[in-house]
């Protein structure tokens, strides 16, 4: 694991599982390390990322799926394909349009009395 706090600190702790005493025990503790940051993240899922960018991508709607991928790259350290950033887009925009379908039936309309009203 890879503790980050303040500007510099960064400590690796390693720990393991024991069934004797049924809880986590440091096997090392390193201060100080420098190794290079792994792009590799198996467990990153689409909801994540969208949650992440939720905002940035309500902001630039026709944002490309290889800015979104720089980004995740860039602030998430992860590498992701396209698709996983077209389902992310996909996300968003879902959750925009029940947030618009949620508003709308708020004012008392639903949606037999919109097409009547016009």
């Amino acid at each position: 694991m890879l503790f980050k706090d303040g500007k510099h600190f960064k400590s690796r702790i390693r720990a393991s599982y024991s069934p004797v005493a049924k809880c986590l025990q440091i096997k090392m503790f390193q201060d100080k390390h420098h190794c290079s940051v792994s792009f590799k993240n198996k467990m990153v899922t689409s909801a994540m990322i969208a949650q992440h960018f939720e905002a940035t991508i309500k902001d630039h709607l026709k944002m490309k799926l290889r800015e979104t991928q720089r980004r995740c790259a860039s602030k998430m350290y992860v590498n992701v394909t396209i698709h996983y950033c077209y389902r992310v887009k996909k996300i968003v925009k879902e959750k925009m349009a029940g947030n618009h379908k949620e508003k709308h039936n708020k004012n008392g309309y639903s949606k037999g009395d919109s097409r009547l009203r016009s």
